[in-house]
C-alpha cells in the first residue's frame, strides 16, 4: 500500500503532499498549501516534474506562507497538472495587505482560476460538515466552523469565481524554564476578531484504509476542539498515527484541551524557525506535549522537524536538550521530509 507524506522544505510556511495509490489502481496526489514563493522552486517544482498529474490542491488558508508556491506554480509551465483546486473562496481577504495576508495574492489565485480551462474549485465552502472521497482517501475537517467563516466573511473582499470554474457537486524567560515548568504557563488563543484568516484555516481529518493522519494547517484550538467532542472524549480519544501541528507549532495553538481528546505519539512541526515575532516552533507548545496530564509516559513522543537542526539553532529557536529527551521519553528527527505511512 502506498500512502506517503511529504513534508516539504516552504521556509516558515507550510507544503505537503500526499501520494497513495486509490482504490481505483491508479497514482494520485494532493498538495495540501504552498508554502512562500520560493518554495515551487526549490521544492514543489522537483516533486511536480515527477509526476504526471496534480490531482488535487487544498489551500488552507490565504496567508502569504501558504499560498506563495500555490500561485507561482500556476504561473509556470506545471499549471497544466493542476486539475482541482480547493478553497473558502467567499469575501476573506483584508482590503488591506499584511506581511502575511494579501488581497493581491488571493485576487491573482481567483485570476488563475478564472482564465484557466481546466481548473476547477469548489462550489461551496469548506467548514466541519464537509467530507471528500477521492478514491478511497477520506478527508473531513476539523475547521474552519459557521461561526469563523461569518466572522470572517464580514470582514474581508475579494473576486468572485466565475461560475463554469466551480466543481459539481518572552524568549529569555523561556530559555530558563523547565518543561514542567513551561506546561503550566495559562494558554491563551488569540481571538477571531483578532485573527480572522486563521480562524478560516482548514484542518483535515485524512483516512487512507487503517491509516490516518492530522493536517491541522492553522487552525484554531477552540474549533478543532469543538469539533472533536462530538465525536470524541477523554475515554474515547481519536487515534492518528501523525499530527502537523497548527501554526507551526505556535504557542497560541495545541492546548491540553486539545492533547487530552487525541492520540498520538508523532508529531510533525513544518517551519524553518524564521519568525519575526513568537518563535515557531515554541517550546511551551513542545512542553504542552510531553507534560500534559493524560499523556502515558511509557510511550515514547517522536517530533519530526522538516530542516536541519542547525537552522533552528540558527534562528534562536529553543530545542530540547539530551537531558530533556532522556526526561521525558522523547526523540527529535530533523531533516525529515518523507513519511512512509502506508508501510508502518
Amino acid at each position: 500500500m502506498k500512502f506517503d507524506l511529504h513534508v516539504l522544505k516552504a521556509m516558515s510556511g507550510d507544503s505537503l503532499l500526499l501520494s497513495y495509490i486509490g482504490n481505483d489502481n491508479k497514482e494520485h496526489n494532493l498538495l495540501i498549501d504552498g508554502g512562500k514563493p520560493n518554495t515551487y522552486k526549490n521544492s514543489i517544482k522537483k516533486i511536480i516534474n515527477n509526476i504526471e498529474l496534480l490531482d488535487y490542491v487544498f489551500i488552507t488558508h490565504i496567508d502569504n506562507d501558504h499560498i506563495g508556491g500555490v500561485l507561482k506554480l500556476l504561473g509556470s509551465n506545471s499549471s497544466d497538472k493542476v486539475k482541482n483546486i480547493f478553497f473558502n473562496s467567499g469575501h476573506f481577504i483584508s482590503k488591506n495587505n499584511t506581511t502575511s495576508v494579501s488581497e493581491t495574492d488571493a485576487n491573482n489565485l481567483i485570476d488563475f482560476i478564472n482564465q484557466s480551462s481546466v481548473i476547477k474549485a469548489n462550489k461551496k465552502e469548506i467548514s466541519i460538515n464537509t467530507e471528500y472521497d477521492f478514491f478511497g482517501l477520506k478527508i473531513s475537517f476539523l475547521s474552519p466552523s459557521y461561526d469563523a467563516i461569518t466572522n470572517f466573511n464580514n470582514s474581508y473582499c475579494i473576486k468572485k469565481i466565475k461560475p463554469e470554474a466551480l466543481i459539481s457537486d518572552s524568549v529569555e524567560e523561556a530559555n530558563s524554564l523547565s518543561l514542567d515548568q513551561l506546561s503550566k504557563i495559562k494558554f491563551r488563543e488569540k481571538s477571531l476578531k483578532s485573527d480572522p484568516a486563521n480562524g478560516v484555516s482548514l484542518a483535515m481529518l485524512v483516512e487512507y484504509q487503517n491509516k490516518s493522519i492530522l493536517l491541522l494547517g492553522d487552525a484554531k484550538d477552540s474549533i478543532i476542539i469543538s469539533s472533536l467532542k462530538k465525536t470524541h472524549s477523554v475515554k474515547n480519544k481519536l487515534k492518528v498515527d501523525y499530527i502537523k501541528l497548527s501554526h507551526h507549532g505556535s504557542k497560541f495553538h495545541t492546548n491540553n484541551d486539545f492533547l487530552s481528546l487525541i492520540e498520538c505519539s508523532k508529531f510533525i512541526i513544518s517551519t524553518d524557525g524564521k519568525h519575526s515575532g513568537n518563535k515557531h516552533p515554541n517550546i511551551e507548545t513542545i512542553a504542552r506535549i510531553l507534560c500534559h496530564k493524560y499523556r502515558d509516559k511509557r510511550n515514547k513522543i517522536y517530533f519530526y522537524f522538516n530542516y536541519p537542526e542547525n537552522t533552528y539553532i540558527d534562528n534562536g529557536t529553543r530545542l530540547l536538550s539530551k537531558k530533556e529527551k532522556i526526561k521525558h521519553n522523547c526523540e527529535c528527527w530533523y531533516n525529515k521530509n518523507i513519511f512512509e505511512i502506508g508501510s508502518l
